[in-house]
């Protein structure tokens, strides 16, 4: 955080020295020199401290992993909460690391935790089928070998190819239409809106992997109401372990889908697969 603000005040000034430069007596070449300099700095800037960010949570990664291979479990796993807790872009092995430490203590509700946050970084089979026995076996709903998961499942794994191949295609579309205007030939209006429209629904659905969200009941007892509110009426209850998609957030509150009625869950109740 303390980057970006840095980051973000470097630009500010880059806006306010361009400005002065246009009113000022430097000439336009010291001017374009000036910004090149400044866009250079910058660049280097933030790549430097992703380096040291970067330094920083390997060294701690290793004094992890050594506790972690001397059965210090409740050690490693400090350090490696921390290591999650303070960066956005971690190991997604670490999860499976915690994964196990929560097995080894019998804490199976944290196990799917990190084991889906594994999964949702790294779609892999192996792990699909480790939270359906897991679940299986503590009696946990959401994670069943269905149409749906299955769905969810490679669609992660290989979202990437279809999406890509779909942006190569506006590519080569695009292409097409810029050379049929630089040659002065016709093409109808009606072409160049179909291929806008399919240009946004791409960049709406390409994201879509990232966007969804689905959540692990962490209490014992959690109440599901039908409104996002603690004075809304109680319709239902559910236990931990269990997974819902998320259907939309509205503050606190994550509305779900739970046989086949809309309810909402306060966010303490939950923990945030995403």
């Amino acid at each position: 955080m303390k980057v970006n603000c840095f980051v973000l005040t470097l630009f500010f000034c880059a806006v306010v020295l361009k400005s002065w430069c246009k009113i000022s007596t430097f000439n336009n070449t010291m001017q374009t020199y000036f910004l090149k300099f400044l866009k250079i700095f910058i660049l280097l800037f933030i790549v430097f401290t992703q380096v040291l960010d970067s330094q920083g949570q390997t060294s701690l990664n290793k004094k992890a992993d050594s506790l972690f291979i001397q059965k210090k479990n409740d050690e490693a796993r400090i350090i490696y909460e921390e290591i999650i807790k303070k960066n956005q872009n971690v190991n997604p092995k670490i999860y499976l690391k915690l994964a196990n430490i929560s097995e080894a203590k019998g804490e199976f509700v944290k196990e799917l935790y990190y084991l889906n946050l594994y999964f949702f970084k790294k779609p892999d089979e192996k792990v699909f089928e480790k939270m359906y026995l897991v679940a299986y076996e503590n009696g946990f709903n959401g994670y069943e070998k269905n149409d749906l998961n299955y769905f969810l499942f490679y669609y992660r794994q290989y979202s990437n190819y279809v999406w890509g191949g779909f942006l190569l295609l506006g590519v080569y579309i695009f292409t097409v239409l810029v050379l049929k205007k630089k040659n002065n030939q016709y093409s109808p209006i009606r072409h160049k809106i179909i291929f806008l429209v399919y240009m946004l629904i791409l960049a709406s659905l390409i994201n879509l992997p990232n966007n969804y969200k689905s959540v692990i009941i962490k209490n014992e007892k959690v109440y599901l109401r039908d409104y996002p509110s603690a004075a809304s009426q109680i319709s239902g209850t559910i236990s931990e372990g269990n997974r819902l998609n998320v259907i939309k957030t509205d503050d606190i509150w994550y509305q779900v889908l739970w046989k086949g009625q809309f309810c909402y869950l306060k966010e303490s109740d939950i923990w945030v697969v995403k």
